[in-house]
């Protein structure tokens, strides 16, 4: 499909979705309202093959990844891409030696693809499902086997309500049943009720918020649903297909006595998909029957296609027109969650006043002052969950509520800002930093240290405060402006501040004016 002649006038951007299983890649050419995918490629690499549960990724397995990756990029720069993203997911994440296969693919390559989340998973998932799916007014549950991991989505065509990331990828239990051949029934009944084990938050959470269809993704699913229809796993699949769970019960059944080499024969699958697809129908079986889903659409979007979705929005928006944009829907949010609106503002602008008046300090760059600005704002959202904790529900709530106008990294940094207004630092064993850049974390980390003065001088709810001044030298002073009594407040602000001196090295006093 590689086209030698290619015009220079479009702009193409390359996404590589590096998972367990395959290594994907597309590019996408941008248009009015969108953009078409020009080339595809796809490697069934196995990165995961051999490791897994903390094993290290072997040599082999590097080497098979780091040449694909490369063949791929010189493919993509063969047509004038503007940009090649890259993602890796559950097995370079839980690889202690990624940071040697992410080298490895640098010197080779050119890139330096991004180790992310399996919420970062979901929402690229999410992303290209809102896109290749008219959902109408559904409330969807979206389900995506990987290698490594399930991804689970809960959300509508405008919000996401529910993510999570579970480790029951399809190579990962067919290596740890032993269901790449010859299988035995006790083999799948263990895989089986280990699926079942690891589904209960899910199922609560799913039943709790009631789901109208299921959509399907990733290959493993694609494969399921053409072998139940009786279609070659190369079978076209531009358009979703339909998966009933009765033709996935008898399709188990059927899988289950046979060998990788009767599948291949039987089915007009590869060597390496026959090896992993009776683990993979056997957790879509137990999660359509625990979630009691009589059918799911499985979709042929998947992650490179929200790649590439959220690149191209991202672009799209101006730079004054995305603040406001911005600034709207994160107002629009705070109203939604029932936030102190009067507090929220009150605490953004100390924010910005210490921000700006502590700029040599802190050193960053000016669109982060629109981050905390948002992070203030917002801050509370997480009150109408419930006032225990709110600073972590706010956390989950911003992160996933699919702000118009921010980008991923955006929303990531201002989640992680609220988070931290309160209560507990940013410690390295807290996992929603873990998808944080370094260079983010160490902008979050500045950004939690003012947001943490700025709130607790309207800890009372008052407005007893209503301006600080700051001056920077050997000390840092905080010269707090009340309208009235503020003795409480100056007294959270100084406990907050600890960790501002500690963070910037330096010794900080309040004073009243």
């Amino acid at each position: 499909m590689h086209n030698t002649a290619v015009p220079t006038a479009a702009r193409r951007i390359a996404a590589i979705d590096i998972g367990t299983n395959s290594i994907h890649m597309i590019i996408g050419e941008a248009g009015r309202g969108g953009y078409r995918v020009v080339d595809r490629e796809k490697e069934m690499v196995q990165l995961g093959l051999s490791s897994l549960d903390g094993a290290p990724l072997s040599e082999d397995a590097i080497e098979r990844g780091v040449a694909a990756i490369t063949k791929m990029c010189e493919v993509a720069r063969g047509w004038e891409v503007e940009e090649i993203l890259a993602v890796a997911t559950s097995a370079v994440r839980e690889a202690p030696n990624r940071r040697d296969f992410l080298r490895r693919v640098k010197e080779s390559a050119g890139i330096k693809p991004k180790v992310i989340s399996g919420e970062e998973e979901a929402h690229y998932i999410y992303s290209a499902i809102r896109s290749a799916v008219d959902l109408g007014a559904s409330t969807v549950l979206c389900i995506d086997i990987g290698g490594g991991s399930v991804e689970f989505i809960v959300g509508t065509a405008g919000e996401i309500y529910f993510t999570a990331s579970e480790p029951l990828g399809s190579l990962r239990l067919a290596q740890r049943f032993h269901l790449q051949d010859d299988c035995v029934f006790a083999d799948i009944a263990a895989c089986r009720d280990h699926v079942v084990e690891h589904l209960r938050r899910v199922q609560k959470r799913v039943r709790g918020i009631g789901v109208d269809m299921c959509i399907g993704t990733s290959g493993t699913i694609q494969a399921l649903t053409n072998m139940a229809a009786g279609a070659s796993d190369s079978a076209p699949t531009s358009a979703p297909r339909a998966l009933t769970f009765q033709a996935l019960t008898d399709l188990v059944g059927l899988l289950a006595t046979t060998s990788a080499k009767d599948r291949i024969a039987k089915f007009g699958i590869d060597e390496k998909r026959a090896a992993t697809v009776v683990a993979g129908a056997v957790i879509l079986h137990a999660i359509l029957d625990t979630l009691e889903v009589q059918s799911l659409l499985a979709s042929p979007a998947g992650i490179r296609e929200g790649i590439l979705q959220t690149r191209l929005a991202e672009s799209d928006i101006d730079a004054a027109a995305g603040a406001a944009l911005r600034r709207a829907a994160a107002i629009e949010l705070a109203d939604r969650s029932e936030c102190d609106k009067r507090h929220g503002r009150l605490v953004a602008r100390l924010a910005l006043r210490i921000f700006d008046q502590t700029v040599k300090l802190h050193a960053l760059p000016p669109e982060s002052r629109e981050l905390l600005e948002m992070a203030a704002i917002l801050h509370e959202t997480g009150m109408h969950v419930s006032d225990r904790g709110y600073h972590k529900h706010s956390y989950y709530i911003v992160r996933h509520a699919s702000l118009r106008g921010f980008t991923e990294d955006q929303l990531i940094v201002v989640a992680n800002v609220a988070r931290y207004h309160r209560k507990g630092i940013p410690l390295d064993v807290h996992q929603n930093l873990e998808e944080l850049t370094p260079a983010q974390r160490g902008d979050v980390e500045k950004l939690v240290a003012i947001l943490r003065i700025a709130e607790a001088l309207d800890r009372s709810h008052r407005q007893a405060v209503r301006d600080v001044a700051v001056q920077v030298g050997a000390e840092v002073r905080f010269r707090v402006r009340a309208r009235s009594k503020a003795s409480v407040e100056i007294a959270m602000a100084k406990k907050r501040a600890r960790y501002f001196a500690e963070l910037f090295d330096r010794r900080v006093r309040f004073d009243a004016v």
